[in-house]
């Protein structure tokens, strides 16, 4: 019998929580520091994460030369490397799209925006490709976009209220600057001499 659910499936879910959280994390924090845009934070991340992966490139490509199935037997003509091509300008385009997310706003508001996503991809599959409805699958969907919906719904509540704040905060300041300039004694020019 198949089962869904495995130790090792919940290790690695786990664990790739917890990476992609301290990265989003890290992402923001270090645009917020150095003050950076998302292209400059891509600048600056992508090599360091191509010199992270470069060990790992012998452990999962096939690098013998005389084996037919090796990386140095793939077919490179124009419609490969093409497609090649579009799959890493499709990576630079998502994560400067996450870098642009992240900088304005927060790791946690580019998560709801993933779950929102996925919701949508979801939904996509019910109708485009006619997926059976199911009350696990439709249940999961309305849980995940009400949380989408309610999040967004804090979100907008509280910039109003800090729009307010600010506007009041303005409004008193106007006020005060007002009282003092009442007090003031008129410029040199204006004011009369006694004869």
């Amino acid at each position: 019998m198949y089962r869904r659910l495995n130790l090792t499936g919940t290790i690695f879910a786990i664990s790739s929580v917890v990476v992609t959280s301290f990265y989003q994390i890290w992402s923001g924090a270090l645009q917020k520091g150095l003050d950076a845009d998302a292209l400059q934070l891509q600048t600056y991340n992508a090599p360091l994460s191509a010199l992270f992966i470069m060990p790992l490139l012998p452990v999962f490509d096939n690098y013998m030369v005389k084996d037919p199935n090796a990386i140095w037997s793939f077919p490179f003509n124009p419609l490969n490397s093409s497609l090649i091509f579009l799959t890493g300008l499709i990576a630079f385009l998502v994560n400067v799209s996450i870098f642009l997310v992240i900088g304005k706003s927060s790791a946690l508001t580019y998560n709801i925006l993933g779950h929102g996503k996925t919701c949508v991809i979801i939904l996509s599959d019910f109708i485009l490709f006619g997926r059976p409805l199911d009350v696990k699958g439709i249940s999961g969907v309305a849980l995940a976009l009400g949380g989408v919906f309610w999040y967004t719904h804090l979100k907008l509540e509280k910039a109003r209220l800090e729009k307010e704040a600010k506007v009041q905060e303005s409004e008193l300041s106007d006020l005060d600057s007002e009282k003092f300039d009442m007090g003031k004694p008129e410029s040199n020019d204006e004011v009369r001499r006694p004869r």
